[in-house]
């Protein structure tokens, strides 16, 4: 299956029986509402695809496979708590050197049912309640583990560590280094449960910062550091937005979605600042800076959002036959919320969009539109949804970025509750999305749901290709392939899920891809609400002669770990690879700050150059490819140029003698009129 940049993007669909199929005539999209209403029109199974010549490549040439190794490394018996075929929001997955041995260890998060719909749907009628409550109780929670990667085998070390937690809601989680200490910490995002009783929520529970020791074991510093978020919480979102040299974090809020009852209550989320150790107690402190930076979130409704079928023109759906004795097929909610958001936020990213050097922020949310906060570069937002071009309806999920079409600027993608987007930034002003808004419709089919969306060079061919993560959000959507597109470098991405290895029915929630056995090629991890973990390894750097480079930042004017920084690759062909360093991305997944590159055939690097958020260019020439650089941040250099100085001096030179000639009784304007004579010399002064 194909698409081809500047023409159109995702969306294909598969026949009944499982072979994928798709429609020509793809336009670009002018409108974002019916974009999404024709999603909720559609009826159909599908795997998130890009396509206008939609077809299978058939054959797999270079030989490039994933083999699922969970079996073998340990991951197969993790069990973060009970299956769901469709109600869990979790489990997602967090990978970090927490012991800086040089591999990645591996943070897992609970999988529970939010609402306990499930369960109550799973008795027959008639069954004391009180057996009901029982069983949702039982599975309102999950457990959450922190296995050491020790050689590809994982261990758990939850207990000794400090960092297990029973009975949990969390279901997310990032690894930074909060404290700019060295090490990673590792910052908790917990979900709580969708209990709603139409006046006061009860059903969230708070965000938990656990602390680094530097001796395998962990503190809870929540309280020290402010950052216990008591909202339903997704993620944390971590980069240096003010340039003070320490991470600050935006914590994602998603609220409460009522399946049930078709009730939305949508919670503002919260942007961090880190004001370092203030008070003495050797723990930085973070403040609460969301209005103060300009309202960065979504809109902070005190009252519920109440969709009701018959009466609500806030509530669209549309009954195309009986999936079951309970419900239609499929409904969806539209929440007309603007281009600020809906404060129902699954996925974000910190990412430059304009090029200026400073982190701006993206939010995917559900229920609306996406938006877009500019950093103003004096510690608030603008938002720029709209001037951006971003102002598309959607039910966001996640969201990634990478420059795709390798012109020098990072694109977006956002997987929805259907249709998925791909927005192509022009030049750092404006974006614009293609979309498939012609395929045929059939009864017999299911809205798609897609979680996570990742770039990555799977081939090392040195193109950002795209991995989707899918499955199922309710009880009338069927379950699809996770997929992975090949990018040809020529603007033509193609499906290639099966023919690499990567089929599969399960419901995958949170992913990351990472080089988690460390031979130079990228990994992926997925993780399922109704099936077990699955760890496919990638054989690329064994199978193909193409090269690859991994480059590490050390910070020391900049965040220790160097997040949100640029790094670029120029290659001797002139070609310029480009990646921002993350901690936190794409939904319910945290990966490797260490940024990876294909280089294909080149054996060498012309120039590494890591863009600083001191605004110096550190560049380092000549470097030798399949192997980790590690880049110590360099001091950008003195200023002690001889003819810059004369030329300062000489211009306070001239503006000490034109203040002589002219400032004892005239004065001029900017054009050189004079203005006023017989100034008296202490106004002058003055």
């Amino acid at each position: 299956m194909r698409f081809h940049l500047g023409e159109e993007i995702i969306h294909a669909i598969a026949s009944p029986a499982g072979s994928r199929r798709g429609c020509m005539g793809q336009r670009r999209v002018q409108s974002g509402l019916p974009l999404l209403l024709f999603a909720m029109l559609l009826a159909s199974a599908f795997t998130p695809t890009l396509g206008v010549a939609m077809q299978n490549s058939g054959d797999n040439p270079t030989g490039i496979s994933f083999t699922d190794v969970a079996n073998v490394s340990g991951l197969e018996e993790i069990n973060p708590g009970p299956l769901f075929n469709w109600a869990s929001y979790g489990p997602g997955v967090a990978w970090g050197d927490y012991d800086g041995d040089g591999d990645l260890d591996l943070y897992i998060t609970a999988r529970h049912d939010h609402q306990g719909l499930e369960i109550k749907r799973s008795f027959a009628e008639g069954v004391n309640d009180s057996i009901i409550e029982a069983a949702i109780a039982e599975n309102d929670s999950g457990e959450t583990f922190l296995l050491e990667n020790r050689g590809g085998q994982f261990v758990d070390i939850s207990e000794s560590a400090g960092v297990k937690l029973l009975d949990s809601t969390a279901i997310g989680a990032t690894w930074a280094d909060y404290d700019n200490d060295g090490d990673v910490d590792l910052y908790i995002s917990n979900y709580g449960v969708s209990h709603w009783d139409g006046t006061n929520d009860t059903g969230g529970e708070p965000n938990i910062m656990f602390a680094n020791n530097g001796n395998g074991t962990f503190t809870d510093v929540t309280n020290l550091t402010n950052l216990g978020n008591p909202g339903h919480s997704t993620g944390g979102l971590f980069a240096d937005y003010d340039h003070d040299g320490d991470l600050d974090i935006y914590s994602l809020n998603a609220g409460i979605y009522d399946e049930e009852n078709y009730v939305v209550r949508s919670e503002t989320n919260i942007l961090y600042r880190n004001e370092g150790d203030s008070d003495g107690d050797g723990v930085p402190e973070f403040s609460d800076q969301t209005v103060e930076a300009g309202r960065v979130s979504g809109q902070d409704l005190s009252s519920p959002l109440d969709f009701i079928p018959e009466s609500s023109e806030e509530y669209s759906a549309e009954n195309r036959g009986q999936a079951s004795s309970s419900g239609p097929i499929m409904a969806s909610n539209l929440l007309e919320s603007g281009s600020a958001g809906t404060g129902v936020s699954w996925a974000g990213l910190w990412f430059d969009y304009n090029q200026d050097g400073w982190s701006d922020l993206f939010i995917a949310s559900d229920f609306g539109i996406s938006p877009l906060y500019k950093n103003q570069k004096d510690g608030t937002f603008k938002l720029v949804t709209d001037e951006a071009g971003l102002n598309f309806h959607g039910t966001g999920m996640g969201a990634h970025s990478a420059d795709i079409d390798g012109d020098g600027d990072f694109d977006l993608c956002q997987t929805n509750f259907g249709p998925n987007y791909i927005w192509f930034n022009q030049d750092g002003d404006n974006f614009e999305m293609f979309a498939d808004t012609d395929v045929s419709q059939d009864d017999n089919k299911k809205i798609g749901v897609n979680w996570d969306c990742h770039f990555f060079d799977y081939d090392l061919d040195g193109d950002f290709d795209l991995f989707m993560s899918s499955g199922r959000i309710n009880v009338f959507i069927s379950t699809q392939e996770n997929a992975l597109y090949n990018n040809d470098g020529n603007g033509v991405f193609t499906d290639v899920t099966l023919d690499v290895g990567l089929g599969g029915h399960y419901k995958s929630m949170g992913a990351s891809v990472v080089d988690f056995d460390g031979d130079g090629d990228v990994d992926i991890l997925v993780a399922n609400a109704d099936g077990p973990l699955q760890l496919y390894e990638n054989n690329a750097a064994q199978v193909t002669a193409n090269h690859w480079l991994k480059v590490e930042l050390q910070g020391v004017l900049s965040n220790s770990h160097g997040i949100g920084q640029l790094v670029e690759v120029e290659l001797a062909s002139g070609k310029v690879l480009r990646q921002q360093t993350y901690a936190g991305s794409g939904y319910l997944g945290s990966g490797d700050p260490t940024v990876h590159f294909g280089l294909g055939n080149e054996s060498a690097v012309k120039e590494v150059r890591v863009h600083w958020s001191t605004g110096h260019v550190q560049v380092l020439e000549n470097v030798s490819a399949d192997g980790t650089i590690s880049i110590l941040e360099e001091a950008p250099p003195e200023i002690n140029d001889f003819p810059m100085m004369m030329a300062l001096v000489t211009i306070l030179v001239l503006a000490a003698i034109l203040f002589y000639i002219f400032g004892n009784s005239v004065m001029y304007n900017l054009l050189g009129m004079k203005m006023k004579d017989d100034i008296p010399k202490s106004q002058l002064e003055e």
